[in-house]
């Protein structure tokens, strides 16, 4: 699926004017600092150490490799065609063993390029990763009550854009003019996610059945600070999902914006305020918007 997104989104053109920039800084993959789950399915530029290059690779300094898979104290990058070959001989002890054709490097022997900061008023410092590092550019985007760092991209497909819908208290994914895809959205509920799968169910978000019920989860990659929460079947509803998900990829068991297998899309609610609840739909591959900048206001 990652491969197939960056086959999608090609060269990139001038983007909308941004903040001043300074100087690239290098920080290591094992940095505490340096949330490198955020960035699993993005581009990052890197910088191998003397002794893993030696008799390896071309150069240290690699651009724009993806962040396939974050195994214990490792890191597996994806850089075909950029000095990272799985079928090159040197390589060979680091290829990743399940065959994404990707590379897994000890997290001691590879370091993050940051690229220069972006700063906007009130906003923390803009992710270090990109869809692509070439061809998009980070804005801080503002809703009601709720801001966050965005991407916009122009592709050889279009501007690939984040837009915020006033009416709908909801971020948008949109290319060129066209129809905007949610992406992420808000909802304020006294007793936080429990609460609020009524009204989902009323609205016909969520399907009115009992046995799809509101449950805490842990595989979500929700940010620091924040809990995940997706709406799942159970009882005799989640036996005939299970059934059929082995044969095929099943309608969503309880409605739109309930657990499914074709995209990643759970709740967030953060801990300091348990009376708003964010949906995230990051698709299949992950989308232009970074959750661990979301900034709650009034």
């Amino acid at each position: 699926m990652k491969h197939a997104l960056f086959a999608v989104l090609a060269a990139m053109l001038g983007l909308c004017h941004l903040p001043a920039r300074a100087e690239e800084a290098v920080v290591p993959a094992g940095a505490f600092s340096l949330n490198l789950k955020s960035a699993l399915g993005k581009q990052i530029d890197v910088r191998f150490s003397e002794g893993f290059a030696a008799g390896r690779l071309s150069a240290r300094d690699i651009d724009g490799v993806i962040v396939y898979e974050l195994p214990p104290d490792k890191v597996c990058l994806y850089g075909q065609g950029k000095g990272l070959e799985p079928d090159a001989p040197q390589l060979a002890d680091f290829v990743n063993p399940s065959g994404g054709g990707d590379v897994c490097v000890p997290l001691t022997e590879v370091s993050v390029r940051l690229p220069p900061r972006v700063e906007a008023p009130g906003a923390p410092v803009a992710p270090f990763y990109a869809t692509d590092r070439t061809n998009c550019s980070w804005k801080w985007t503002k809703g009601k009550g709720l801001s966050l760092w965005t991407e916009q991209c122009k592709f050889d497909t279009g501007l690939w854009d984040v837009i915020y819908d006033e009416a709908k208290d909801l971020f948008a994914l949109r290319v060129d003019e066209g129809e905007p895809y949610p992406v992420l959205r808000q909802f304020r509920q006294p007793g936080g996610a429990p609460a609020l799968l009524s009204a989902l169910k009323a609205s016909g978000l969520v399907l009115d059945d009992a046995e799809c019920v509101m449950a805490k989860v842990e595989d979500q990659p929700s940010p620091p600070g924040w809990t995940a929460w997706q709406v799942v079947p159970t009882g005799k509803r989640k036996e005939a999902f299970d059934s059929v998900v082995q044969i095929e990829v099943p309608e969503p068991p309880c409605g739109e914006i309930g657990y499914r297998v074709d995209l990643i899309g759970f709740f967030m609610v953060n801990e300091a305020a348990p009376d708003r609840v964010l949906y995230v739909n990051l698709g299949q591959d992950g989308t232009m918007i970074d959750l661990a900048s979301i900034t709650l206001g009034e």
